[in-house]
């Protein structure tokens, strides 16, 4: 069991290497880790202030005032100072802490989806890419074979042994199999420049044809979607307990000089101040309650989640199967297709077919060897995204 889970192991970083480093860097481009980190620091620093808050929250209040009384002839001024510390000694505000851990832990998840969609945006755009490079190679190999058929057409027309026309036909074919390639090759360079916008001086990786490597539950228990919405669900209780636990008393502890001018008084006064707050607010209740049943509604979506990821799992699982089922065919059949363009190019060139027959068949050829392409190309793009989803290479 332990020599299988490294072989895995090692099989998985051998065949994603360069999918992953391409993907690694153009995270790096798009800065999610530094925005993470940026919402780690903003985060640790919103729960020190609830934490000094809760013993040091401090109030500073001053007035100065200037009095003319009837029976003094002489105006007097008065001073006032105080020095208030609120306490929250019985933790009201302490949900406030737990709200702001899930809420880092729910943009955690939130990244892991962006990162997610990020790794199939770019395993589309390199399969795309890969498989227009392979047609090219295809397109090139079948022009340069026809080319050679060509230059015997134009021995055989100057022999007479096949009309002009015949030759224009096969020339105007050449022109459009050009035409075809000029246009691949320019869907090729423009792909090659928006995957280097993503990682730049980065050489666009050829994704390894690959077996399925983990389980269904591996894929399964990979689902960000419902575990953001989970730790929302969490958040919502959390918040709905701050507001029920809104009546707890806060403790107001303070100092007061008052500085007085008037010649009648006793002098300056000093004072100690301690006071307790208990507030009663319906509101707070009611708006809890509301928080409970979104908190509820939230947690009735986690089976919509869990569906949408077997789903995916299914689909992505089926489309692999098929294709590896389809190229098993494909390519048995092949060696049978290139054997009759071989012979009806024999034929063609003695004249025992038509032009039409002669294209008719070379068609039927190619289009199995784009099929093979085509379908190769589906089967390696669902085993790198089942893969590399499974493994969690792509949350780290």
């Amino acid at each position: 069991m332990t020599k299988k889970i490294i072989l895995l192991f090692i099989l998985s970083i051998t065949l994603n290497a360069d999918i992953i480093d391409f993907y690694k860097k153009t995270v790096n481009t798009l800065q999610y880790n530094k925005r993470y980190a940026l919402s780690i620091e903003a985060n640790k620093l919103s729960q020190s202030g609830i934490i000094y808050n809760k013993y040091a929250n401090f109030s500073f209040n001053a007035d100065y005032s200037k009095t003319k009384a009837q029976t003094l002839p002489n105006t007097f001024d008065t001073t006032n100072i105080t020095f208030n510390d609120t306490i929250d000694l019985f933790g009201k505000n302490s949900y406030k802490i737990d709200a702001l851990a899930l809420d880092l832990q729910s943009k955690k998840s939130m990244l892991n989806i962006q990162k997610e969609q990020l790794f199939i945006s770019l395993v589309n755009m390199i399969t795309l890419y890969n498989k227009t490079l392979q047609q090219l190679s295809l397109y090139k190999t079948f022009l340069s074979g026809q080319e050679e058929i060509y230059k015997k057409l134009q021995k055989l027309q100057q022999k007479g042994a096949i009309t002009s026309m015949d030759l224009l036909r096969f020339k105007n074919q050449l022109t459009s199999l050009e035409i075809k390639t000029m246009n691949q090759k320019n869907e090729i360079l423009k792909m090659k420049k928006q995957l280097h916008l993503y990682a730049p001086n980065q050489q666009i990786p050829t994704l390894q044809e690959s077996k399925i490597l983990y389980s269904k539950e591996d894929f399964l228990c990979k689902n960000p979607k419902l575990t953001r919405n989970t730790l929302d669900a969490q958040k919502s209780l959390t918040q709905a307990k701050g507001l029920e636990n809104s009546y707890l008393p806060e403790i107001t502890a303070g100092v007061a000089y008052q500085k007085l001018g008037d010649p009648t008084s006793y002098g300056n006064n000093h004072s100690f101040i301690i006071g307790v707050q208990i507030p009663f607010n319906i509101g707070n209740f009611k708006e809890a309650q509301a928080l409970k049943v979104k908190a509820l509604y939230l947690k009735s979506k986690n089976i919509q989640y869990k569906i949408q990821r077997q789903n995916e799992y299914t689909t992505r699982y089926q489309d692999y199967k098929n294709a590896t089922q389809q190229l098993k065919v494909l390519h048995e059949n092949l060696h049978d297709y290139e054997q009759s363009e071989k012979t009806i190019k024999t034929a063609y060139l003695r004249q025992f077919v038509d032009f039409n027959t002669y294209i008719q068949v070379l068609v039927q050829t190619l289009h199995v060897k784009e099929q093979i392409i085509a379908i190769k190309s589906k089967k390696v793009l669902e085993a790198t995204i089942l893969n590399n989803i499974a493994s969690g290479v792509l949350y780290e």
